[in-house]
């Protein structure tokens, strides 16, 4: 099956959103999404098969406060792959594209995200990209599983 990864334009929101919704137990308001896509649409992506949207992630850039100096760091926000289209890559090509453009596009020297702990799939894929477990965020998701906080240097090496 040929994806197409690319910027999202915000026609595909409404697309976005059923996807979370669908894959997510986290969800957001939409306002978010379109404020994220705003502000940073070289990081916000999508997965496309023709004109299904299969795939997505968003990412913002936050200014940080690191070792006396501000630093850019890029939050992976939201990633997610429709279940029948997993196991093809394109997780990691959206990690992949969307992260690099953090570092080029908006000078992130760094990535971090929350994983559930028991996400064993998407814990492998993002050690595989260089994350590594930096701490456990106990309760941290709505349901009062944890979550690990993974970290990476930008770029992000092919893994």
């Amino acid at each position: 099956m040929s994806v197409e990864i690319r910027p999202a334009d915000v026609s595909e929101i409404d697309d976005v959103i059923a996807l979370n919704r669908m894959n997510l137990p986290e969800n957001y308001p939409p306002q978010f999404f379109y404020e994220i896509l705003s502000q940073f649409p070289k990081t916000f992506i999508v997965a496309k098969h023709g004109l299904q949207t299969v795939g997505y992630i968003m990412i913002r850039v936050e200014k940080t406060l690191s070792v006396l100096k501000w630093v850019n760091r890029a939050h992976v926000i939201s990633v997610t792959v429709h279940k029948a289209f997993r196991r093809q890559g394109i997780g990691r090509r959206l990690m992949l594209i969307a992260c690099n453009n953090a570092y080029s596009e908006y000078k992130a020297t760094e990535v971090y995200l929350e994983v559930r702990v028991t996400n064993a799939p998407a814990i492998s894929l993002y050690k595989k990209l260089g994350f590594e477990i930096k701490e456990v965020s106990v309760g941290y998701y709505s349901d009062g599983e944890d979550a690990y906080v993974m970290q990476a240097q930008l770029p992000l090496k092919e893994g």
